[in-house]
């Protein structure tokens, strides 16, 4: 009897890939974790590099000499003693300013002194400008009235009286040559006697007759020219001096203000030498420089524990800038360590966390370290400062400030830790509980748990799952 097959069965046979004779393969297990107390350490590494605790730069900051220029200096890394001279600068140009200025002074001193002088005497003179250029002011005014009051019509009379005195002078002489010339034809006086006196009369009225056209002339010329012309003279000094006193009264006391205030500017000029000889001379003292300890020399400024000039050169002549940091005496122990961590591992971070510091240079030799100090703000893009205190021990003679180093801390560690796979713990939302898939016989469960540190990979589990626990390290699917 033959026996039916479901349609459904047929077709599933006909799209199955598999060939004749070969079995279905087994669904694939999820990947799993089983979970045990082990050590979890998390670590922080980095590179940095070792800097002195103490260091003294030797830098050049003038106050008024801007010309630095190299006469001698140590070789980068010499040894030397406090009090041994470190640099020293070229002074030939600054001493001659120094002598310059030094002559210089005596000279300004007296001229100060004779500009105070000077300006006392005015100050006692001013008073009496003003005082001079009001009395100037009341003559003028006063000859002004004198003049139309009085001067001016007497010149006009005066005038008239010379006219009529000419006239008066001519009528006398013509009435006695009238008179003459009647005697002498009444007289018996001698032709030639007669002749004389007459001739002398007539003489005398030829000049009184040009004593008059004269007399006329000085009369027209006074009335029409010069007493119209002084009047205007005499206008013009009223009103020069009613200017030169308005000046007078509004300059006075500026001009004493601006002879006050040259005096000040003076003064200050001379002050202001005074200081720039000092300056100059602090400047001089500060061109030689004695170590200020003992110590080694590096040339340049130590940057976050880095030394970017050690391979400039301060051969004689080499110009310094102003303020810049030209060398260091470094005292080589103690020492510390430098370095910069990624913002991302700043929240792993506290002081007094411990580490380990191995020198670039001397592999094998593992310094035990402490975080002392994480700075607050970045001190470049990305980037945290850290300082780790570091026990050199025995290699003191080797550490020396400027070694390069990797750094190893330890930012969290616990002996018996359960950690899962940070892929094998789950969260739907933000602020939704965690979550961890435990194997069961029957499956699997969605277990809640309690999250802990991470290091990326892995995630400490303090809640939820036990030792022994298998978890699944991936969602399963159609979860």
């Amino acid at each position: 009897m033959t026996r039916s097959v479901p349609l459904l069965a047929c077709l599933a046979l006909l799209a199955s890939p598999l060939r004749a004779g070969e079995a279905p393969k087994p669904p694939e297990k999820p990947k799993t974790h089983a979970v045990k107390a082990e050590r979890f350490t998390i670590e922080v590494k980095t590179k940095g590099a070792f800097e002195a605790e103490t260091m003294h730069e030797v830098a050049i900051r003038p106050e008024a000499w801007p010309e630095l220029f190299v006469h001698k200096a140590v070789e980068h890394g010499a040894a030397v003693k406090k009090g041994d001279v470190v640099l020293q600068l070229d002074t030939h140009k600054i001493d001659d300013a120094i002598e310059s200025l030094e002559k210089e002074l005596p000279i300004a001193a007296l001229a100060l002194q004779l500009a105070r002088e000077e300006t006392a005497a005015y100050e006692k003179l001013n008073p009496l400008d003003r005082i001079v250029a009001d009395r100037a002011k009341k003559h003028t005014d006063d000859d002004y009235a004198r003049y139309q009051k009085i001067e001016r019509p007497l010149a006009a009379k005066g005038a008239e009286y010379t006219l009529k005195r000419a006239k008066e002078i001519l009528d006398y002489q013509q009435e006695e040559l009238k008179q003459l010339e009647k005697m002498y034809k009444a007289d018996d006086l001698t032709e030639e006697t007669e002749e004389i006196i007459l001739k002398r009369q007539r003489s005398a009225v030829d000049r009184a007759t040009f004593g008059l056209e004269v007399a006329k002339a000085n009369h027209e010329k006074e009335l029409k020219i010069n007493l119209p012309r002084r009047d205007v003279a005499e206008q013009e000094k009223v009103t020069r001096q009613a200017i030169a006193h308005a000046k007078a009264t509004a300059t006075l006391p500026d001009t004493l203000a601006k002879v006050r205030l040259e005096l000040e500017k003076q003064v200050r000029a001379h002050e202001k030498t005074q200081e720039k000889l000092a300056k100059l001379k602090k400047d001089r003292a500060a061109m030689v420089v004695a170590a200020p300890t003992d110590g080694i020399v590096y040339y340049g400024p130590c940057v976050r524990g880095q030394w970017p000039k050690l391979n400039r050169s301060l051969d004689e002549g080499t110009k310094l800038a102003p303020h810049e940091v030209v060398l260091t005496v470094v005292q080589t122990q103690p020492v510390f360590v430098r370095a910069n961590v990624a913002e991302k591992e700043l929240h792993r971070l506290a002081r007094d966390l411990e580490g380990v510091v191995t020198p670039v240079a001397y592999p094998n030799a593992k310094l035990g370290a402490r975080l002392r100090q994480v700075t607050a703000i970045p001190v470049a893009a990305g980037q945290f400062g850290i300082e780790l205190a570091v026990n050199v021990g025995d290699h003191a003679a080797r550490i020396v400030p400027g070694l390069a180093c990797d750094i190893t801390i330890t930012a969290y560690r616990k002996d018996a830790a359960l950690t899962v796979p940070a892929a094998a713990v789950f969260q739907d939302e933000p602020g939704a509980k965690p979550y961890v898939y435990v194997q069961t016989k029957a499956g699997h469960e969605k277990r809640i748990v309690v999250v802990g540190p991470s290091d990326g990979q892995k995630i400490e589990i303090t809640q939820g799952i036990k030792a022994g626990d298998t978890v699944l390290a991936e969602k399963p699917k159609g979860q």
